[in-house]
């Protein structure tokens, strides 16, 4: 039977490797074309102030946005709720619910990314009167243990687009795998995010941009503190390869969190940090981004609550 494990979870990491193939240095002849960009913005502060990853974070419950199989490792209940300052005038919010334990998980989360009131004006550049574009998911998990050390995991999601009187809708899926390697502490995940089908908008189909992306880390305890590691690489079909390092330390029995990262190969982003308060069943987070060419900070701030 152990065997017979072994060869599915074999099957599974070739299936989603495959993937990769077309994910080649080049960027895709569709770039400019895609859409849903929103489910790329990193909503959580846990996951924000970590150069949008943290996937191996004992804190970040919500993971399984990113990656669908790592909410399973720890035992847990948890609700939380976020909200980000983005650029200009946006705003992102964000709400989940994950449950582990440690044999499967199941995760629920809506996202919403609000543009504000933008000016709609006439062919002369009159000003006739303004506009709100919206962009909303909602989002489901299942994951499951596969082995002692093998969890897959699985994301549907229903994603929506207005722009003016035009609106997308669209279904979209994510695969995921994370490795707990005979290292101690080290942990390896592989997901493959953003595959989907949509209507089209302004008589002009909506495209996913598929992305494969890779989390490597390492967790050690010092002197009663914990640290994690973690070295992270993307790839979207639409943009060039990127990376990501972070760091997370926790202090004082997890009471505080103190987190750091840094983004590589990005347009305009680069450091980010945070941190978080633990007292009790109850967590309060804060994460910062950094944006260069003359584009303002990002803020994000998150309540979550531990049954």
């Amino acid at each position: 039977m152990k065997e017979f494990s072994v060869h599915k979870v074999a099957l599974i990491l070739s299936l989603i490797m495959l993937f990769s193939v077309f994910l080649n240095a080049d960027i895709h002849h569709n770039a400019g074309k895609y859409g849903y960009q929103f489910l790329d913005i990193s909503t959580n502060p846990i996951s924000l102030s970590q150069a949008g990853r943290g996937i191996s974070s004992s804190s970040e419950l919500a993971s399984f946005l990113r990656q669908p199989a790592s909410s399973t490792i720890e035992a847990h209940k948890s609700i939380g709720a976020s909200h980000i300052i983005w650029l200009a005038d946006t705003s992102c919010d964000n709400l989940y619910y994950s449950w582990s334990n440690r044999k499967s998980h199941f995760g629920l989360a809506f996202r919403s990314l609000d543009y504000g009131d933008l000016e709609l004006r006439d062919d002369n550049g009159m000003l006739i009167g303004y506009y709100s574009p919206l962009d909303i998911d909602l989002l489901g998990n299942y994951a499951k243990r596969l082995t002692p050390s093998i969890y897959a995991g699985v994301n549907v999601g229903i994603a929506y687009e207005k722009l003016d009187t035009d609106s997308s809708l669209g279904l979209h899926t994510d695969l995921g795998v994370t490795w707990l390697t005979p290292i101690a502490g080290t942990q390896f995940n592989l997901s493959v995010r953003n595959l989907g089908i949509s209507s089209a908008m302004d008589e002009e189909r909506t495209l996913f941009a598929p992305s494969l992306e890779m989390d490597l880390s390492k967790s050690i305890n010092y002197q009663n503190t914990d640290i994690t590691f973690e070295l992270s690489g993307i790839k979207a079909v639409d943009e060039n390869w990127k990376a990501a390092v972070s760091s997370e330390i926790e202090l004082f029995q997890r009471l505080l969190a103190l987190r750091i990262g840094y983004k590589i190969n990005y347009d305009a982003e680069n450091l980010t940090a945070g941190l978080g308060l633990n007292w009790k069943n109850l967590s309060i987070d804060y994460g910062w981004g950094s944006f260069s060419d003359h584009l303002n900070n990002v803020h994000s701030f998150g309540l979550s609550y531990h049954f």
